[in-house]
């Protein structure tokens, strides 16, 4: 160093001042501003004064005219101790500070203790000058910004400033510079609270699916031509695609002729060959994804335009002709590549037709179906279910009710897909069975108490290139054939069977696991999703209907927390309630505080019996 260091001296350490203490062979001693002690060596520090210094920091002088400072100087660059003594009239610690300070501001003059002090040129302090100016009004503006925030007053021209708040809502932005000053915690949910109180969000705006890092575009992919190939003619059948009203994927259909039901399921796979484009984009998202506020579609909407079952005139399909033996047993007899004409209905319309044929031989052999899989330990759990749709801005909750109707389509497809497994577990056929391991214990299903208890010990199904038991349906093998348009677990086997009725070689089981351990790991992420959004877009119906009432039911209990379940809602809430509940107990609930960002709701209960 130019200058020889003494106890009392005033130095720069780190850009903060601090006093030397002590002086040793090799380090001196410094206390820095703030109290902290450290050794250190000479060269780390810059000597600003000889001392001695009183207080750190060292109070500041006023600040001097710099523009005559800047003509006195007359362009010269001035020793930093000649400097102070121009600038302040004293050579003292306080002085030596407060022309440190000056320079550092980078405005008027620029250098340091050691390179001297030079004044910078009129253009050079023009532009620090506006560069500071405009800092101060961010600085400013930001401070207003903040106000308007906490007080509730935001602007329309504050929207683009709380994007950044808007991405930790969205879960693509783990902080905010916004959120840090407000000292809120950047966390979704909070972030989420914020942007509803200042009005700048409503219920409307869902971000669980950007949560959950769901693309909720449709896939925009090609699909290869309809190829030329021999199908059977099958449109003297009278075949139905019997769906929910308001429903715009059919995928499947049935018909009854010469003893055998018949399935008539699309084939988009005639178009969506392994490892096309449309293929990679399915297997990617592993099924369709049914929110309230949209449906996003695995495959590109052309393949449900071109292949919907009755969209069409005539629409290409893979139909199974399903024999139900005598004992109930579900036996493929008949698979082809097809040409069907099919008729839509609603499950209301075809209840119109329930004696008429097809529906009357459908009933009766699917009913000896369905008593097989009973005898052989089927688990029928019928729990309360609700369709949630978003219609001009207003939740629609619709209950699904099981119907005659409904059994019928559920237990065709179940058949057709036990016969098609059996058909390729003989042949040993690789394809995704789907397998489930039965309940750790025995318990009835009659009650909704016992129902809730046997779903919770249901174990989840496994989808498997090896054939196996599914517990929870009775049947031994079981594959999914019947939603190709919705599943890519269907799309995929029926693109074995469709290799397989071609004479080609078929599909590996390796070949298969890679593309289902893809798929189902994205499908199970979607269904994560819709229970999620589901629950939260019920939350939202109750914020919209604020006099709901209803009735719960106890389900379960786990020391003093009692599940309740509200059939009307099909949803369930968790709630430590002191009085006595007895399970299976039905009780009048009044929602008294729903917040759907945190996904909760308070209940107030009614132990008076629900008037029926």
């Amino acid at each position: 160093m130019a200058v020889s260091l003494n106890t009392g001296a005033l130095v720069l350490y780190h850009g903060k001042f601090a006093a030397v203490t002590a002086i040793n062979k090799e380090k001196i001693e410094i206390r820095v501003e703030g109290g902290a002690s450290k050794s250190v060596r000479p060269k780390d520090v810059e000597f600003l004064h000889r001392g001695p210094v009183s207080s750190l920091p060292p109070k500041l002088l006023p600040e001097p005219d710099c523009a005559e400072l800047l003509e006195l100087m007359e362009g010269e660059t001035l020793p930093f101790a000649d400097f102070l003594l121009l600038a302040y009239s004293a050579d003292t610690p306080e002085a030596a500070a407060s022309a440190w300070e000056l320079i550092s501001r980078n405005i008027w003059f620029r250098g340091g203790p050691e390179a001297g002090v030079t004044g910078r040129s009129p253009e050079e302090v023009a532009a620090a000058l506006a560069a500071r100016e405009a800092k101060e009004g961010e600085k400013a503006a930001r401070e207003a910004l903040l106000e308007r925030i906490r007080s509730g007053a935001v602007l329309p021209e504050d929207r683009v400033n709380l994007r950044e708040i808007e991405q930790v809502a969205l879960g693509n932005s783990p902080s905010s510079r916004l959120l840090r000053d407000l000292g809120i915690e950047a966390t979704p949910e909070k972030a989420h609270h914020l942007l509803l109180r200042l009005g700048v969000w409503d219920f409307l705006t869902d971000p669980w699916p950007s949560r959950a890092g769901i693309e909720l575009s449709e896939p925009d992919c090609a699909l290869a031509p309809l190829p030329e190939e021999e199908r059977v003619d099958l449109t003297a059948m009278t075949a139905y695609a019997i769906d929910d009203e308001g429903s715009d994927d059919p995928d499947d259909a049935v018909s009854f002729a010469d003893g055998l039901v018949w399935v008539h399921v699309a084939d988009p796979a005639a178009s969506v060959t392994p490892e096309s484009d449309a293929d990679n984009e399915a297997a990617a998202r592993g099924e369709n994804l049914y929110l309230p506020e949209k449906v996003v579609h695995m495959l590109p909407p052309e393949a449900t335009e071109r292949f919907g079952l009755g969209l069409q005139p005539l629409s290409p399909a893979l139909s199974f002709g399903i024999r139900i033996a005598p004992d109930g047993t579900a036996k493929l007899e008949k698979m082809v590549l097809s040409t069907v004409r099919v008729e839509r209905l609603t499950y209301h319309s075809a209840g119109e037709r329930w004696e008429e044929e097809p529906l009357r031989s459908l009933r009766q052999e699917l009913e000896r179906f369905r008593e097989r899989r009973r005898a052989d330990g089927a688990l029928f759990i019928q729990l309360p279910e609700v369709k949630l749709r978003l219609v001009d801005g207003a939740v629609q909750i619709t209950p699904c009710f099981v119907t005659p109707e409904r059994e019928l389509v559920a237990n065709a497809m179940l058949a057709a897909g036990s016969a098609v497994a059996g058909w390729a577990a003989e042949r040993e056929i690789p394809l995704p069975f789907v397998t489930q391991v039965p309940p750790e214990a025995e318990m009835g299903g009659g009650s909704i108490v016992e129902m809730f208890a046997l779903r919770r010990a249901c174990a989840p199904s496994a989808v498997q290139c090896s054939p196996g038991r599914h517990a929870g349906l009775a049947l031994e093998p079981y594959v999914r054939v019947t939603s190709p348009l919705r599943r890519y677990a269907d799309l995929l086997a029926h693109q074995q069977l469709r290799r397989i009725l071609k004479n080609e070689e078929p599909l590996s089981a390796e070949w298969l696991e890679k593309r289902l351990v893809l798929s189902e790991a994205a499908a199970l992420q979607r269904r994560r999703l819709e229970r999620t959004v589901n629950e939260y877009w019920t939350l939202v119906y109750l914020t919209q209907h604020p006099e709901w009432t209803g009735r719960a039911i106890a389900v379960d209990r786990q020391d003093d927390r009692l599940t309740f379940l509200v059939p009307e809602l099909a949803y369930e809430y968790k709630n430590r309630f002191g009085g006595k509940v007895n399970l299976g107990e039905e009780l009048t609930v009044y929602p008294v505080a729903v917040d759907p960002a945190a996904l909760t709701a308070r209940m107030r209960i009614d132990l008076h019996p629900v008037a029926e």
